[in-house]
């Protein structure tokens, strides 16, 4: 009798035990980000985001996805089909107000935090005799692949200084495409929106003696308040072979954004563990260094989340 009752006993203890694991199993909150291709910058600063979420948030488990980047990492995230995602500013302002390439607003997005900007360089040969951007009308400008964010934005500043593509003519190229064709004085500027530095227009100063045209901040100034997705930034001085002065210019930062339904407290503590743990972003990649809480709003184009603008209220970041 008592063997059979300690056998009972063992067999009530082992089914506790089960339905305790399956219950913390249960508490582990599943998500995906997605990210952009495994060859860019967008997956292993994604990734990076992930393994943080994962091992400080407790309870969170997020793995990072590769995707098709921006358009298409919007357009799932319209759908229902991923939680996080990263994205250019300009292209998710674009997604959420329902321009192309997209069919209809995506609105159930909102903004955690711009990471690394995008930074936007006006190359054009030093003996061009070009150094303004009221030079470039009548030039052959590459303005980035067709409906890109480089394209968009490249669009936009010349629009600023009252430029339109009929006053020129462009040449959608890809970055190492319009290089190339500098270096062949095929076109007289190529226009290239990327981290900094890039290896595109590191390419091009070894090969040839390059200058990189300045943005008035004046008029950034007047127009950006219009264009929340544009940022600034500075391409400092040496950072390139021959450019030997600091260039003011536009940047817009990739963001990372979530679904609206996601919690404020997964959110909430997302968004903390990224910033309380910067050192692991920027030992990944050289881009991670670029992503500090003071610019968190650089360039955000969308609404926050309210878990995102929770953290920055307590951090001062927001009133």
């Amino acid at each position: 009798m008592n063997f059979k009752k300690r056998e009972i006993l063992l067999v009530i203890l082992a089914l506790i035990l089960t339905l305790s694991c399956m219950n913390i199993s249960a508490e582990v909150k599943r998500f995906t980000l997605a990210t952009g291709g495994v060859a860019g910058t967008y997956y292993p600063i994604g990734g990076a985001i992930a393994n943080i979420i994962t091992k400080f948030v407790p309870g969170v488990e997020l793995t990072a996805e590769s995707t098709g980047a921006s358009v298409a990492n919007l357009k799932m995230a319209g759908q229902g089909e991923v939680d996080f995602l990263m994205g250019a500013s300009n292209t998710t302002f674009a997604a959420f107000s329902g321009e192309e390439p997209f069919d209809k607003a995506v609105k159930n997005i909102r903004g955690i935090t711009a990471l690394y900007p995008e930074t936007f360089q006006f190359i054009v040969r030093k003996d061009s005799g070009i150094k303004s951007f009221s030079d470039l009308k009548g030039k052959r400008v590459v303005v980035g692949a067709p409906g890109s964010g480089t394209e968009r934005t490249a669009n936009l500043v010349l629009n600023m200084y009252g430029i339109t593509y009929d006053d020129l003519t462009p040449e959608f190229l890809s970055f190492a495409e319009g290089v190339t064709a500098l270096k062949d004085r095929t076109v007289d500027c190529a226009i290239v929106g990327a981290g900094v530095p890039t290896a595109a227009v590191i390419d091009a100063a070894a090969s040839m003696d390059i200058f990189l045209i300045p943005i008035d901040k004046e008029i950034y100034e007047k127009y950006s308040k219009d264009y929340p997705f544009l940022g600034s930034n500075i391409i400092p001085a040496g950072l390139y072979k021959g450019v030997d002065e600091d260039i003011f210019t536009v940047a817009s930062p990739a963001l990372l954004s979530v679904r609206e339904d996601i919690s404020e407290e997964v959110v909430y503590e997302v968004t903390k563990a990224i910033f309380e743990h910067l050192d692991i972003l920027a030992e990944t990649h050289a881009q991670g260094k670029n992503i500090k809480l003071e610019n968190a709003l650089n360039g955000m184009s969308i609404p926050l989340h309210p878990g995102a603008e929770r953290y920055y209220k307590e951090k001062g970041i927001l009133k």
